[in-house]
Parts: structure tokens; C-alpha cells; sequence
């Protein structure tokens, strides 16, 4: 094969191991756990609709569904961590798999296909309206499965009302400080699935 030939093989590779990482979310049934693939095509499709019908004089659709499509994709190698309440140790130990495997990525596919890595790294910088978009709505996705499915994988979980809620609180902060400040229809909408969650969950 031709180097081209063969990184589109191992691009496939990646992208079948990436759809058996499963996430702690689970699907609308609230028997099957939600893959990273299905949470990257919701993300993709929720972020380009949005962007399109409030913020297109603000964000270039085209970089913000790449964003989206890239977004988790070092989960392939490192997995998908809990983030509910998650200690200092374990989100450094979680940014260090993720770091890992993105060296991985890059050594693996970047000499053919060095938009993927490159992209990853884009995103991660979080220095662009688009990445800061796609990273505040993809806080999003977690609320809406849970709200769909009335909060079994947090039941599952054990996670309390009080936990949800203070869970709910930092990330509000913080998206609000961080990378939601350019957006407050996105805020808003975040706060919303907030209520719904705990309203669902926890009657």
C-alpha cells in the first residue's frame, strides 16, 4: 500500500477503537452506555446547528464541527474518565493519559495526516471563539443524555442530589469565566439542562 493508502487503514483503526470507548453517560433507553462516537456525532451535529442559527456572524461553522469531530478523539487511547466531582489528582492523572495518547496520535498518523494531531492540539489550546464554543456545548451533551434518560447513569453511579448540584455549580463558574463568556444563549441553555437533570433525577 501507499503511505496514503495505509494511514487511511490506520485512521479506520483509530476511529473503530475510539467507538468501543464507553462513556459513564448512557442512551435514551437507559440500558446501553453511550460511546464516544455517539457522543462526538451529537456534539458535531448540536454544535454546527447552533452555531449556524445564533452565532454565524461570530464562529466559522467549518472549524467548529472540526473541532467537534476531534474533540475526545485521544479517548481512543486513554479512555473516558468520570469528571463528576473529580479530584485534583485524578484530572492530572487523566490529562496525562490524554497527553500520552495525542504523542501517540501524532506518531502514529502525523507524518501522512498531520491534520488530525495538529487539530487536537488546535482545540486544545482553546484560544479561538470555535474551540471555546465547542468545549462550553460539549458540557452540554452529558446533561442532555442524562435528561433523556432520567438520570440512570447517575443513579448508577451513586451520585447524590448535593453532588450533582455542586458538580453542576463548578463547571457554571467556570464556563462562565473560562470559555462561555462569549456566549450567553450557550450559558443559558447549559443552565437549563442543569434544572432539567436534577429535576428528572432526583424526584
Amino acid at each position: 500500500m501507499t503511505p496514503e493508502t495505509q494511514g487511511l487503514v490506520d485512521i479506520a483503526r483509530l476511529t473503530f477503537k475510539f467507538a468501543l470507548v464507553d462513556r459513564v453517560t448512557m442512551l435514551e433507553d437507559g440500558e446501553k452506555y453511550e460511546s464516544d462516537t455517539d457522543h462526538t456525532v451529537m456534539l458535531a451535529v448540536c454544535a454546527c446547528a447552533l452555531a449556524e442559527a445564533s452565532y454565524k456572524d461570530k464562529l466559522d461553522i467549518g472549524k467548529v464541527a472540526q473541532f467537534a469531530i476531534v474533540h475526545d478523539l485521544v479517548e481512543a487511547y486513554a479512555g473516558d474518565t468520570n469528571s463528576i466531582n473529580i479530584t485534583d489528582e485524578n484530572r492530572g492523572k487523566k490529562e496525562m493519559k490524554e497527553a500520552e495518547s495525542l504523542k501517540r496520535i501524532e506518531s502514529e498518523l502525523g507524518r501522512v495526516y498531520p491534520w488530525i494531531h495538529k487539530t487536537i492540539e488546535e482545540y486544545e489550546r482553546l484560544d479561538t471563539k470555535e474551540a471555546q464554543f465547542v468545549k462550553t456545548l460539549d458540557k452540554v451533551m452529558p446533561k442532555i443524555s442524562h435528561t433523556l434518560n432520567k438520570g440512570v447513569a447517575l443513579k448508577k453511579l451513586g451520585v447524590s442530589k448535593e453532588e450533582t448540584e455542586s458538580h453542576f455549580s463548578i463547571q457554571m463558574k467556570e464556563y462562565k469565566e473560562k470559555y462561555g463568556k462569549e456566549f450567553p444563549l450557550l450559558i443559558d441553555i447549559l443552565g437549563e439542562f442543569m434544572d432539567a437533570v436534577v429535576k428528572e433525577t432526583y424526584v
